[in-house]
């Protein structure tokens, strides 16, 4: 049965619901541009039997002695899955150099966020998992990554076919499923996701309401520079995205926290995205585009829509016990 590893927290999950999502979430297998992951997951299947070392530092690294087939295979496996986003990922020989370099953002954060140890965590919008093998330096009970996207789904499967590492879990669930958690995460991430969505201050509250009494939230966003609490919406596109919503200043988005339920709000890092950190590369390669293609060639200060450049703001948080939520 599905999602076993939730019955032990039932009293704080609604499993059936999450059942019947899970379900629905299998259609993924007829679809016509995503059936091909069924071919994908049955190779990972065949170098599931290899035994190796987990190095975790900036990369995600896999070290084992094991045959040219089954070489063969992983680099097969790990081409047929480009483009990678995140990471970067080894695995003995074999460099996945991504778009982006997300060690980066983890240095910036790492010191600051807390231990894990112990503790039940949320990522939001996980991707492929990078991020949840570095949390694993802290030794978390749980870290249940949610991405309603097979391809970073399959991407998932196949590195931890090779790390098999027992408390990260994968699901397609998106963010509204997250109403169907209450009172349950120790700690939720979520990094770079809610610029994508239409109702920031929503996915605030349904985030509170999923962690603990004694939760944190550690929330990173893309905003603009700029004194004062307001933000950009806009028009069309914005770095060629479509879905991208509201985009806060810092003040702004401090005040988004305050006013949906969070206190103790301390800024953890404000940082330029630069081509060091994101760009393309063997792995991510023409004609997908990267940073270099959404900013103004002769401006960098600004996206080719002609608004203000990203910044990256990265907020620490705590849940506020019986706060006054309102609007």
């Amino acid at each position: 049965m599905p999602l076993q590893y939730l019955e032990n927290y039932r009293p704080f999950v609604n499993l059936d619901a999450l059942r019947d999502i899970h379900k629905e979430k299998e259609s993924w297998k007829t679809g016509k541009l995503t059936s091909k992951y069924i071919d994908i997951l049955n190779e990972v299947k065949e170098i599931s039997h290899i035994e190796g070392e987990t190095l975790i530092d900036d990369y995600v690294e896999f070290k084992a002695d094991i045959s040219c087939d089954d070489a063969s295979k992983i680099e097969k496996i790990a081409k047929d899955l480009i483009p990678w986003r995140k990471g970067p990922f080894k695995i003995n020989d074999l460099d996945i150099d991504t778009e982006w370099r997300s060690n980066l953002k983890w240095q910036r954060i790492q010191d600051k966020i807390g231990s894990l140890e112990g503790k039940t965590v949320l990522d939001i919008g996980c991707n492929n998992g990078y991020y949840m093998w570095q949390m694993l330096k802290d030794d978390p009970k749980l870290v249940l990554g949610i991405d309603p996207v097979p391809h970073n789904m399959a991407q998932f499967e196949f590195i931890n076919s090779l790390t098999k590492k027992d408390n990260l879990k994968f699901e397609l669930f998106g963010i509204e499923d997250i109403t169907n958690f209450r009172c349950l995460f120790d700690v939720i991430f979520s990094m770079g996701i809610i610029y994508h969505h239409r109702h920031p201050l929503e996915q605030l509250i349904d985030m509170r309401n999923a962690l603990t009494s004694e939760g944190t939230l550690i929330l990173e966003t893309i905003g603009i520079p700029g004194e004062g609490s307001h933000c950009l919406f806009p028009e069309g596109r914005y770095a060629k995205m479509r879905n991208v919503w509201f985009l806060p200043t810092l003040e702004c988005l401090k005040n988004w926290m305050s006013r949906t339920g969070f206190t103790d709000i301390e800024v953890l890092s404000v940082a330029e995205t630069t081509n060091e950190e994101q760009r393309l590369s063997p792995w991510c390669p023409p004609p997908f585009q990267s940073l270099e293609e959404f900013l103004d060639p002769n401006d960098k200060t600004k996206t080719v829509e002609g608004h203000p450049a990203p910044v990256r703001f990265c907020i620490k948080a705590k849940k506020k016990v019986s706060p006054q939520v309102g609007f």
